[in-house]
């Protein structure tokens, strides 16, 4: 708390573009925690039937593979890199960069940590679709093959 009141007293100063996007980086932090909580692992019950065990898996695995392409692609374009700039906003930069992509708890950690859950999550239910019966090649279909 006391670095992200440090860092909202750099924006106030920085203000401008740098400010905005600080400001707008805040809101989607809420919106990303509030994601999280209601996601796979938030403590929220799933439940599916035999009829519904394969449908589910693959939208849940097909969902986590999309996810993690884009994450893939993106994460590495998160970083602020300022050349030459004044030493306020090379703070605020850096700052910015740690909660975005360095730290443990950054939203990049975050969303890496989501797209574990969602594998986790398709790999019960394939374990759950062999276990009301369906036929590896039906498993795998829905699946596709299991990863090494």
């Amino acid at each position: 708390m006391e670095q992200e009141n440090g860092l909202l007293g750099a924006v106030a100063a920085a203000g401008g573009t740098i400010g905005r996007a600080i400001g707008e980086a805040f809101a989607a932090e809420k919106r990303l925690n509030e994601t999280m909580a209601a996601g796979p692992g938030g403590g929220q019950q799933f439940n599916v039937t035999k009829e519904t065990v394969l449908q589910a898996g693959k939208i849940i695995g097909d969902q986590a593979d999309a996810l993690a392409r884009k994450w893939e692609r993106s994460r590495r374009d998160l970083k602020v890199v300022l050349d030459g700039s004044d030493p306020v906003n090379v703070g605020v930069a850096d700052a910015w960069n740690s909660r975005l992509v360095e730290d443990e708890d950054s939203y990049a950690e975050r969303i890496r940590e989501y797209i574990t859950s969602l594998d986790n999550l398709a790999e019960q239910l394939r374990q759950t679709a062999e276990q009301y019966g369906f036929t590896e090649e039906e498993v795998i279909a829905a699946f596709g093959a299991k990863s090494a």
